[in-house]
């Protein structure tokens, strides 16, 4: 990901269902990103008690999906999950008013790079429902796409502008949900390529269930635990940081 941290403002905030916050921030520094990078992610550093703070080395950060890029005016929608999860970055954008700074680093890369393929399948909920946005708007219409995202109410489901469909899971089980919608996949004459974007003890199932009743190829899984049940942002990274010191 580009290390270049843009300061930007708060243009709007507006609670668009009752667990996404949908803010967009604006910047004279966003002129090279286009539309083209929705579904990359950006990292938002959170202003703490007010104060923007824009050093990568000492900002709390965390990785957000870019939903929109008004090109003429270079504002950038990201989606924020509240009323879910604790940390930072979710009472920030509970609070956060117009004119407030923040610095935003990237955009980074998607995270799948095959994009001739002729079957996919998109696993997510609420914290990457805009990758999977820009995934659906870039396949290919060849490519048959099995798409399931989960969502605690109805309340929760957003349109994606795509005339792909999109499979709602709605529930308060996503972990029996999503397993058994996975297994009613049908599987074409290739392996599909698989990416997930989930809580992580979710993430570890439906590894499973790809590997053991589909048999496919871990190669073809591009999975992320965006959050861990029990355990608030803070502590999650803390966690992950500690795994990739000791792998």
């Amino acid at each position: 990901m580009a290390k270049q941290v843009r300061k930007a403002k708060v243009l709007s905030t507006e609670q668009i269902t009752p667990h996404l916050q949908r803010i967009v921030v604006g910047s004279d520094d966003f002129a090279d990103i286009t539309c083209a990078h929705i579904g990359n992610y950006v990292k938002v550093l959170i202003p703490q008690n007010g104060v923007a703070d824009l050093n990568l080395k000492t900002a709390c950060m965390r990785s957000y999906t870019i939903q929109h890029v008004n090109e003429q005016s270079g504002a950038l929608t990201l989606d924020f999950v509240i009323n879910m999860h604790q940390g930072p970055a979710t009472h920030w954008a509970k609070i956060a008013q117009v004119g407030d700074e923040l610095g935003i680093a990237g955009p980074g890369p998607k995270k799948l790079d095959n994009y001739q393929h002729s079957h996919y399948v998109l696993l997510g909920d609420l914290t990457s429902v805009n990758a999977i946005k820009g995934y659906v708007q870039t396949l290919p219409l060849f490519s048959k796409i099995d798409a399931f995202i989960h969502a605690p109410t109805k309340q929760d489901i957003i349109d994606l502008d795509t005339t792909r469909n999109i499979n709602w899971i709605i529930t308060n089980n996503a972990d029996e949900a999503m397993l058994n919608a996975i297994k009613t996949i049908e599987l074409t004459e290739q392996p599909p390529i698989v990416f997930m974007a989930l809580e992580a003890g979710l993430v570890r199932k439906a590894k499973a269930v790809f590997s053991e009743h589909f048999n496919i190829p871990r190669c073809n899984i591009v999975s992320s635990g965006y959050w861990k049940k029990g355990v608030d942002s803070e502590g999650y990274k803390k966690e992950r940081q500690q795994n990739a010191e000791l792998a």
